[in-house]
């Protein structure tokens, strides 16, 4: 027995002389501050060039679904149409019989997502998701201190000839009469006119985009620029395209000047206005 509590007591006694009394090279078991620093700086530098790249794809992941949401409203708008013999859903600002009520740019009205679910469009397709994009999240300043961190129920609006009232004809003036039906829908024709524009959260009120006459250089609703300096669009053919801007490069309020800072949008306002009608044909 006594040779056994030997044998430990000379165990433990190397041991604790290893530990005590051992080398610089022996005793290094763990990191020393340098090296932890030099580390953590390592760790920084992988994530700021991870980062952007993340950025990016989460960016895309959120055009993507906007995408996705513009060719679900079409798809709504076009079903709708075939229900009721080729007319198109109503786009009448203050009325019940509309594809949409209400307005963005009031609290508590844009969280009201009764205005969406008493739409006519909304039968075609009940998931509130598609009416708002996910990128959409400023708020504009009108209503910035009462939202408190909640997001606007919409981040579409109609273009105003598609189902807009005669009261609206002073948006474009009487040559670009509104569009009633399927059957009317020419200059331009299905595949290049808009239906559904991403519109600017400056400009995002009713569910009406007002885009001024060919010829009339000046922007009524401006599209957003949120996706990079692009938004997106759904025509009337069914499709949705991504529109990368060529000098339009920020939120713009209403009736906003094409040149501002020396720099004009004209090209990017021609081409908007292309999509709602060709000048001087019906």
């Amino acid at each position: 027995m006594d040779d056994e509590l030997t044998v430990a007591k000379d165990f433990f006694m190397r041991r604790a002389n290893r530990r005590f009394f051992s080398t610089p090279r022996e005793r290094r078991a763990a990191f020393t501050l340098i090296e932890l620093l030099v580390v953590i700086a390592i760790i920084a530098i992988l994530a700021s060039l991870l980062l952007p790249a993340l950025g990016k794809a989460k960016a895309r992941a959120q055009s993507i679904n906007c995408l996705n949401n513009l060719k679900q409203l079409g798809l709504a708008w076009t079903m709708y149409a075939g229900d009721y013999q080729d007319k198109l859903v109503s786009n009448e600002l203050g009325t019940t019989n509309a594809w949409i009520g209400g307005g963005m740019s009031s609290y508590p009205e844009a969280t009201n997502v009764l205005d969406i679910m008493n739409g006519k469009l909304y039968p075609y397709n009940g998931s509130l998701g598609i009416y708002h994009c996910p990128a959409d999240i400023i708020m504009p300043p009108s209503i910035r201190g009462m939202m408190k961190g909640r997001l606007r129920a919409r981040s579409y609006s109609m273009e105003g000839r598609m189902g807009g009232s005669d009261n609206e004809n002073w948006v474009l003036g009487a040559e670009y009469p509104m569009r009633r039906k399927t059957s009317d829908i020419n200059n331009p024709g299905p595949s290049s006119a808009i239906v559904f524009t991403e519109e600017s959260y400056l400009t995002l009120d009713d569910g009406y985009f007002a885009v001024k006459a060919p010829g009339v250089l000046i922007w009524q609703n401006s599209p957003t620029v949120r996706h990079n300096r692009a938004a997106e669009f759904a025509f009337a053919d069914g499709h949705a395209e991504i529109w990368k801007w060529r000098f339009l490069n920020k939120e713009q309020d209403l009736d906003a000047a094409v040149t501002i800072g020396g720099v004009t949008t004209t090209p990017d306002l021609v081409r908007v206005q292309a999509a709602v009608a060709i000048k001087g044909q019906r």
